[in-house]
């Protein structure tokens, strides 16, 4: 296996009584944007802030490029300014007395560049954002997200070793946040650069990430593509973190799932033992609809069991469901024509899109 890029290993951090980060270990290979993922006070930031060089570790590695950056058991430090990284926040931090291209050119002037090379670099950083007809302008006079793009400029110019973004679409609405998003992944590809991303937004890390690392109360629960959080979830945490789905408890016997309210299914492809399990029902895996009179049945890994809508909201090209069974479990599900609260429904899914997590 190469060297990584960008390795942190059995990382720990301690604000007075509270642990923050619990042992993290993570590698970044060059080129790679990795996500932090997780809810808030979960350490995505905290681990940022120490890979930044922001704050010191109480104890564990942060290599990059094969340099000790802060190694507490070889009294090993290097400060955010000789760290060679770029950072990228949520609030866009340009100063309002220089214009668009002064802003971006700060840190190269900082660095000495003659003036020909700083114009030539600032406004090549500016196309890759789209903003260079706002090169003379104000921030002022700039949107939230051309606000941002001049920071994701700023940051690219001086062409950092790392580039770390800490929520940098969190202060733009929806339309903006989903459009900036996408231009941030493509051009993090495109340039090939290597980058640490923190978002709380699932959404946002699946676009952005090569890897995502889902963290969980100073730990890190589960890492990889996006695809692999989704399809194939570690844990219980993970898969209610992770897409919208229902958590159903189920124990094992003769062969059979037994469910809440007394169903029985068959066990999913590759589910073995007495458990107790839980299934894992994704929204989009269950197919809700208006019950006609026949009865429920089950076969060729076919489910289909009986319950009311207790609620409906319309998505545009469908209806998302929420159904009751018996009194003890709810399921969520689309269904393509609008159902009524009330109203007897059948859920139907497969037990090849069931995935079973251990206890």
């Amino acid at each position: 296996m190469s060297a990584p890029y960008l390795e942190v290993r059995s990382l720990r951090k301690r604000f007075g009584e509270d642990e923050v980060l619990k042992g993290i270990s993570v590698r970044l290979d060059r080129g790679e944007c990795l996500v932090l993922l997780g809810p808030s006070g979960c350490g995505k930031t905290t681990l940022l802030n120490i890979i930044s060089g922001g704050l010191e570790a109480d104890a564990g590695e942060v290599r990059c490029d094969g340099e000790a950056l802060d190694v507490p058991s070889e009294g090993r430090f290097v400060p955010v300014r000789r760290r060679g990284f770029a950072m990228v926040f949520q609030e866009f931090s340009l100063w309002p007395h220089m214009t668009v291209a002064e802003n971006v050119a700060f840190g190269l002037r900082m660095r000495g560049l003659a003036r020909h090379e700083r114009e030539d670099r600032t406004m090549r950083a500016l196309e890759r954002v789209r903003m260079e007809a706002f090169a003379n302008r104000w921030p002022g006079e700039l949107s939230g997200g051309q606000q941002q793009r001049v920071a994701i400029a700023r940051a690219l110019v001086v062409r950092p070793r790392l580039l770390l973004l800490d929520e940098p679409l969190s202060a733009l609405d929806a339309r903006l946040r989903e459009a900036l998003k996408d231009e941030i992944a493509a051009l993090l590809r495109e340039e090939g650069i290597t980058a640490v991303y923190v978002t709380h937004d699932q959404a946002e890390a699946f676009a952005v990430g090569d890897r995502v690392a889902l963290m969980n109360g100073g730990r890190i629960e589960q890492i990889g593509p996006p695809e692999a959080l989704y399809r194939e979830p570690a844990t219980r945490f993970v898969a209610s973190f992770i897409g919208t789905s229902t958590l159903v408890p189920v124990r094992a016997e003769g062969g059979l799932a037994h469910w809440p309210g007394g169903h029985a299914t068959p066990l999913p492809p590759g589910a073995s033992g007495a458990g107790p399990f839980h299934f894992l029902l994704r929204r989009e895996a269950v197919h809700v609809e208006a019950r006609n009179g026949k009865p429920p049945l089950t076969e060729d890994g076919t489910v289909v069991l009986p319950a009311i809508c207790r609620r409906e909201r319309f998505l545009g090209d469908r209806y998302e469901v929420l159904a009751e069974l018996d009194g003890e479990l709810w399921l969520r599900g689309f269904g393509r024509g609008r159902i009524a609260a009330g109203e007897p429904v059948n859920v139907r899914f497969s037990m090849e899109d069931v995935r079973c997590l251990a206890d």
